[in-house]
């Protein structure tokens, strides 16, 4: 069965217990669902946990001396992925049922980061990588940079191996972080991170970490970038991630309209924070 470890769903209670997760309220209300697929859809036996590789051309951290220029996360800079990695789960699937439904009544769902679901632990238990301390998936091969998607399904399959985790001794992503948004290994305050303060937060942020948010106006890549197991990562061959935007001048972005700015990121993930959020 698609179980998380009581270890996780501890760790997790704790992260709600002391409030890390800031304005992201719709974690304390989805926590039971959260704790197992299970609870969101009782039918589910197996879960395929599937990966589709973002990796950039070039490690994001350089974009951090690029004072003038807004620095957007790696993953929001192409085509918005829900759509992206969607499209290709629902065609993966299609494929899927008819060699899985020999005895018909199988019955599947699909998810891509909207539904109630701790993918990451799922994905560990399915091979794909581990969660890092800087608690993002990390794969020996694709890095640290792989969106993820689940299959539920209400029938058994033959299960992967679970991947162990492979972060040794290494601390590069917590010493790296410039909000120092890590309490702990594996353990984050979402409050602190900048990539909650630029994407989920909805208010003024404090200018103690304004000063060290720098020039990331959506998302920030450092803990991801510095992962010493991305020297195995390959630029991602999905053409829609490649789609990379230009004219990033500060100064351009501030003269953005609502219209404008709605043009502007039409495609990507950065529309869903509004224009008023992005000028911030």
């Amino acid at each position: 069965k698609p179980e998380i470890p009581n270890q996780i769903q501890k760790q997790f209670q704790k992260f709600l217990k002391n409030k890390l997760y800031g304005e992201m309220d719709w974690l304390k209300k989805t926590e039971y669902r959260r704790k197992s697929p299970i609870n969101l859809w009782p039918e589910a036996k197996s879960a395929i946990v599937l990966g589709l590789n973002y990796g950039p051309k070039k490690n994001p951290i350089y974009k951090n001396q690029k004072l003038n220029f807004g620095n957007i996360s790696v993953y929001a800079n192409g085509c918005d992925y829900h759509k992206v990695v969607k499209g290709k789960m629902k065609r993966f699937a299609s494929k899927l049922f008819p060699i899985l439904n020999k005895e018909s009544k199988l019955d599947l769902k699909v998810f891509v980061d909207t539904a109630p679901l701790m993918e990451k632990p799922l994905a560990q238990l399915a091979g794909l990588g581990w969660q890092g301390k800087h608690t993002n998936l990390v794969s020996k091969i694709f890095g640290s940079w792989l969106f993820l998607g689940v299959i539920l399904l209400n029938k058994e399959i033959e299960i992967d191996k679970p991947e162990k985790d492979n972060c040794g001794t290494c601390n590069a992503c917590l010493e790296v972080c410039p909000t120092n948004a890590f309490n702990k290994p594996y353990e984050i305050d979402a409050r602190k991170c900048i990539s909650y303060l630029t994407i989920e937060y909805s208010g003024k942020i404090p200018n103690l970490l304004m000063e060290k948010i720098g020039n990331k106006v959506y998302g920030c890549d450092d803990c991801l970038s510095v992962c010493p197991w991305n020297k195995f990562a390959k630029a991602s061959s999905e053409i829609k991630f490649q789609q990379i935007k230009k004219n990033l001048e500060l100064s351009n972005l501030l003269n953005l309209s609502n219209e404008d700015f709605k043009k502007f990121f039409s495609k990507s993930a950065v529309k869903r924070i509004g224009r008023d959020k992005f000028i911030r």
